[in-house]
């Protein structure tokens, strides 16, 4: 009892084992939160910057995000002219200021500066809404010379006119255009992303971890081959490749050390209120499912005995083996009529027949002659008839006529077991067997285990347990 504390004990060697299987279960979801954070990030971002912009700044660079050269330069330029206009209100913007905010204005309209961002539908709600506020058709931004144009028109240097395009600007374009980034191609031609090295401390880790499992089961023999353990493994050791498409396979990991730690007996996991509410869950769900298609195959199965198709199977299963089967039981029967055992036992049979007709024979009796002699006369003659019978009968098997007539015996038989008139009459009765044992069988499936009683489980638990002793038993 000592040393089994002494092993559960966090310095134990089970103690140990246990605190490690939970730091790896903690591990796991944290990185599992990561990934998913960093799948999810972009297409969060513009609420990510709403409400959470130190969070933005930080994980950007992770991305490899940086300001668009345009959007900002815009973003810039259209701030610069709200300061000259609100602190100088007497005076008109300068013409500069106007002209190179037009001209970022018309590079939007006709570039695309959201592509590598992703935000296609954004550049599209650009050029809506600035149609809509000089009203013009849509497809005119989309050439150059009108886009220029119409950079003109929503930047005018009437102040009045200016302060309503400015109030258009901030509420219409500006949430629009602050969350659109830009990123490099890296080397490979894909999209700077610099997430693997907050993910190789994780799969460092996670490697170590799985080399030590790996020495473990190779020095305790646990498996047959060294080599089987990453094949029992596989989801490890894809988790365990360095690309953002196997990632998604690491909460694997967390699921199998969590069943370790549900398994083992010195931890808890599994038996607080949420395992045993979702094992309910999931059991309950479960029997529903397996139900519900055990209902339908045996409803499947009732229509099928009910047309027949039972008999059309056996008769086409059977119809084309019908000369194999027959000739292999005229080969067991010849085989059996060449058996001494055999031949001697049907020689006792025979005799014993034989004794038992001259005990009783009327007909000897009407022989003119003492009973002493006709009787003894008339076992020794039988005697020498069974003798040759059997003789004849061993040896007849085994010449062409007598293995041909044994041919016609058997495929008669097989004939008379397929076709005969005791299996027509069996059939109905069996039919009827069995679509009544289907009909107790879908009652019994269709009861709600999960709501029985506690005494109505105990009784079937009980009943169960009773039948697989019993099983064992013989």
């Amino acid at each position: 009892m000592k040393e089994l504390l002494a092993q559960v004990h966090p310095r134990g060697r089970l103690g140990r084992e246990l605190l490690w299987d939970v730091f790896m279960v903690w591990v796991a979801l944290i990185n599992l939160c990561l990934i998913l954070f960093d799948l999810t990030y972009l297409l969060l971002r513009p609420t990510y910057q709403r409400f959470l912009p130190p969070l933005v700044r930080l994980y950007d660079p992770v991305k490899g995000i940086e300001p668009h050269p345009l959007t900002a330069a815009l973003l810039a330029e259209e701030q610069a002219v709200r300061q000259g206009v609100e602190l100088e209100p007497g005076r008109e913007p300068t013409a500069a200021r106007l002209e190179t905010l037009q001209a970022l204005t018309a590079r939007l309209l006709v570039e695309n500066p959201f592509e590598r961002s992703g935000q296609g539908r954004s550049f599209e709600a650009v050029r809506r809404r600035v149609a809509a506020e000089l009203e013009i058709p849509t497809l005119e931004l989309a050439d150059p010379v009108r886009a220029s144009a119409a950079a003109v028109a929503l930047w005018p240097p009437e102040r009045q006119l200016l302060r309503h395009r400015l109030a258009f600007f901030d509420s219409e374009l500006r949430p629009l255009l602050v969350p659109n980034f830009y990123r490099e191609y890296d080397r490979t031609g894909a999209l700077e992303d610099n997430f693997w090295k907050l993910d190789l401390p994780f799969l460092l880790l996670f490697v170590g971890e799985f080399a030590w499992r790996w020495r473990g089961a190779v020095r305790r023999g646990r498996d047959a081959r060294w080599w089987f353990y990453p094949l029992f493994h596989w989801y490890d050791v894809i988790g365990l490749l360095p690309t953002a498409y196997f990632r998604l396979f690491r909460p694997l990991r967390a699921v199998s050390i969590y069943m370790r730690l549900r398994r083992s007996e010195l931890s808890s996991v599994g038996r607080d209120l949420f395992s045993r509410a979702a094992g309910t869950i999931g059991a309950i769900i479960a029997e529903e499912v397996s139900d519900r298609v055990a209902l339908v195959l045996l409803h499947e199965l009732e229509e099928e005995l009910l047309a027949g198709t039972h008999r059309r199977i056996a008769a086409e299963v059977v119809a084309g083996r019908r000369e194999a089967i027959a000739g292999e039981l005229a080969s067991q029967i010849g085989s059996l009529l060449a058996d001494p055992e055999l031949l001697a036992g049907l020689h006792r049979l025979l005799a014993l027949h034989l004794d038992h007709a001259v005990a009783r024979s009327r007909a000897l009796d009407e022989v003119p002659l003492p009973g002493l002699v006709v009787r003894p006369l008339a076992r020794a003659i039988g005697g020498l008839v069974i003798e040759a019978t059997v003789e004849s009968l061993a040896a007849t098997s085994r010449t062409p006529a007598g293995e041909g007539a044994l041919a016609e015996m058997s495929d008669a038989l097989v004939g008379r077991l397929l076709t005969g008139d005791g299996v027509a009459a069996l059939e109905p009765l069996v039919r009827e067997i069995a679509l009544e044992v289907i009909e107790k069988m879908k009652a019994t499936v269709s009861v709600r285990k999960w709501a029985l009683s506690d005494e109505e489980r105990r009784e079937r638990e009980a009943a169960v347990a009773a039948a697989r002793a019993e099983r064992r038993a013989g």
